[in-house]
């Protein structure tokens, strides 16, 4: 089964990298790159079709006590 396709191109998506501050090399970006359509359904099912906001999310606003 083939990957869902990313709804962003490769440069919007070295733009985001780019964002993050992340120091990704150009293989780790392809293989990310590469499953990026699966990333978004995923965000998209939490936050149930887009209708949520993103802060309802527990685990993004949860911070675990050390």
């Amino acid at each position: 089964m083939p990957a869902p396709k990313a709804t962003i191109t490769r440069d919007e998506f070295d733009a985001r990298v780019r964002q993050t501050g992340l120091p990704l090399n150009e293989s780790q970006k392809a293989e990310f790159f590469a499953v990026y359509g699966y990333i978004e359904a995923m965000a998209e099912r939490v936050r149930a079709g887009g209708h949520r906001r993103r802060e309802v999310e527990p685990a993004i606003v949860f911070k675990p006590i050390r």
